[in-house]
């Protein structure tokens, strides 16, 4: 299933409004061409997942119309309206268009995970005195923990499902 023109321009509004230039982050993701990435898996996906997809897709880009109340899509409007309109569709009450927008944004995340540079930015620390020796910066050292070998007996308080 293909994607048309206009929407492969929502696609790129969307997920550029997810992952935007001039951030703490290396670069945007718009760079990366995201509504090329959407449409080649709406393309490859099986029928009933690449229509999820693409439904995610008209209520992101339609979302404008009934949040801002203006005859716009979400190419249509400024990029600070757009961060808006997302931030509003994940405070939905409607349950299914939460996750579908948080299933939308997953998707712009997995793209850019693949950028050399944002991986490198994901797993590089900010703080250098973070990786510095304990005893140098005062800080006290990292302790390692282990699942307890005895079970938490019945009733204690203490015990968790982890341990």
């Amino acid at each position: 299933m293909k994607l048309f023109g206009f929407e492969l321009a929502w696609a790129a509004a969307a997920f550029d409004a997810v992952l935007p230039e001039g951030t703490a982050l290396p670069h945007g993701i718009a760079r990366m061409n995201p509504a090329r990435f959407f449409a080649d898996t709406v393309a490859s996906s099986p029928l009933e997942q690449s229509l999820g997809l693409r439904a995610t897709l008209w209520i992101v880009a339609l979302a404008p119309l009934w949040l801002l109340r203006r005859p716009r899509t979400i190419r249509d409007i400024a990029p600070d309206d757009r961060r808006r309109v997302l931030e509003r569709l994940l405070a939905s009450p409607v349950y299914a268009v939460r996750q579908l927008v948080v299933a939308f944004k997953a998707m712009g995340s997995m793209l850019y995970a693949q950028s050399p540079e944002a991986r490198a930015a994901m797993t590089t620390p900010r703080d250098p005195s973070f990786a510095a020796a304990p005893a140098a910066s005062g800080a006290e050292s990292l302790v390692t923990i282990r699942a307890s070998a005895k079970a938490p007996e019945e009733g204690d308080a203490h015990g968790h499902a982890a341990e």
